[in-house]
């Protein structure tokens, strides 16, 4: 997928971002969101659990925002193949935004070294606020 940035120099140190997200409603409110960040590059887009994991072998990424309930697979099955021995790039950040919340995802999420997680309906602009955060430490 090509760079989604406005007016911005494309060869700038940006955040290369893998969004996994199956909802197509919410991939696009949060690229649109996100789409004036500079700092900030959307390098992958994935609807499934093997779409994700493919893409992740086959560049390198700096953070996975990823939902844990997808149509296909899981967003946890995904971060474990960062965390794989044959796992070809430097280990992205990790980054879950989902409506599944639950204690145990948190905890299993905490186990895999997960840095941010964010339930959708309720911290939604908060997990924007912290992407672009990122971002911006990032590129600086």
């Amino acid at each position: 997928m090509k760079e989604r940035h406005s007016g911005v120099d494309t060869h700038a140190k940006a955040m290369r971002v893998l969004l996994v997200e199956d909802s197509s409603l919410l991939r696009e409110t949060i690229m649109d969101m996100l789409s004036d960040c500079s700092g900030l590059s959307f390098e992958g887009v994935a609807l499934s659990q093997e779409e994700a994991i493919t893409q992740l072998y086959q560049q390198p990424f700096d953070l996975l925002l990823v939902d844990i309930e997808l149509a296909q697979g899981n967003g946890f099955e995904v971060i474990r193949a960062t965390q794989q021995p044959n796992f070809p790039f430097p280990r992205p950040a990790y980054l879950i935004l989902t409506n599944h919340a639950y204690p145990q995802y948190r905890q299993m999420a905490n186990a895999l070294g997960v840095e941010h997680f964010f339930d959708k309906s309720m911290d939604f602009d908060m997990a924007i606020e912290t992407i672009e955060a990122q971002a911006a430490k990032f590129s600086a």
